[in-house]
């Protein structure tokens, strides 16, 4: 099925974060799958977005301003919030940016001894942390991990390597507050949608509280459209965004897995809506000028 004119992805990674690709290789995927505006949103980090922006130039795609903030709130540690539309330039935005990037290295590379102090305990070789690291471009996190345990022949699949290994050695992350993540982004002239809220919960008695305080705060949108959504809850959420006046946004959480989604889709044949592009460009505009 051929993608609409007006096609777009608002939710993808690259080897700068926990992605598989590099910046250029996910913006000439996005042009062959017919995706036209691609924003790329990688965790805690803008490196990629100079050779994606050339990348995009060449090959006709508009690579939008993104990136996925890991924040947390109340009870919920690992909140992710999707910014866009900001100045990526701004001052703030990358001091806070360089501190944070700090923290993962530091992570990823005590998960990894971590993981490889648990194959010791199994009687296997140790990964070599040079090689290692040549998985990610940026930042080394659990999804390169997981590759270099698949292609060393320790694990099947991601998922296996997820079980055995990186959820038993996994090591706290850095995380700003969620006023602090939505505060560094409107600071910076951007807007944040929340990512994925399924991964957080389906009970209204949990969601509602959390998106009035984000609401309060200046949460623009709420990622409805996620593979993780559909089908069953895609109508729940759609509702939910509804009754806390918050634009449904949507991306293919596309990291260039073989077995994950396709770009521009939340699933086989579901594009992501293009007007969960236009909405959000409407909000952010109007913010701006009130």
């Amino acid at each position: 099925m051929p993608m609409p004119p007006d096609s777009v992805d608002l939710h993808t990674h690259t080897r700068h974060s926990d992605g598989l690709d590099t910046p250029a290789e996910l913006v000439v995927k996005a042009a062959r799958q017919g995706v036209r505006r691609l924003a790329v949103t990688d965790h805690d980090t803008l490196t990629a977005l100079p050779e994606a922006r050339a990348s995009g130039a060449a090959c006709g795609v508009e690579v939008l301003t993104g990136i996925e903030l890991s924040v947390q709130h109340g009870d919920f540690n690992d909140i992710h919030l999707l910014g866009y539309f900001f100045d990526s330039e701004d001052a703030a935005l990358n001091a806070c940016l360089a501190r944070l990037k700090e923290g993962r290295t530091q992570r990823g590379l005590e998960i990894l001894h971590r993981v490889n102090r648990r194959l010791s305990d199994l009687g296997r070789a140790p990964l070599d942390s040079r090689r290692v690291q040549q998985y990610a471009s940026g930042v080394l996190t659990r999804p390169h991990l997981a590759q270099a345990l698949v292609d060393q022949s320790y694990c099947k699949g991601h998922q296996e390597a997820f079980r055995d290994f990186l959820i038993p050695c996994n090591a706290p992350k850095p995380l700003l507050s969620l006023e602090e993540g939505l505060r560094l982004i409107a600071d910076a002239g951007g807007v944040c949608s929340l990512a994925h809220p399924g991964t957080l919960s389906t009970d209204p008695n949990v969601l509602d509280p959390l998106l009035a305080a984000a609401k309060s705060l200046g949460l623009a949108g709420l990622e409805v459209y996620h593979r993780a959504h559909h089908p069953d809850t895609t109508p729940f959420f759609e509702a939910v965004a509804l009754r806390h006046h918050l634009v449904p946004t949507g991306g293919s959480d596309y990291h260039g897995r073989p077995t994950g989604p396709t770009l521009g889709e939340i699933a086989p044949g579901y594009p992501v809506p293009g007007a969960a592009l236009h909405d959000l460009q409407r909000f952010a505009a109007s913010r701006k000028s009130d």
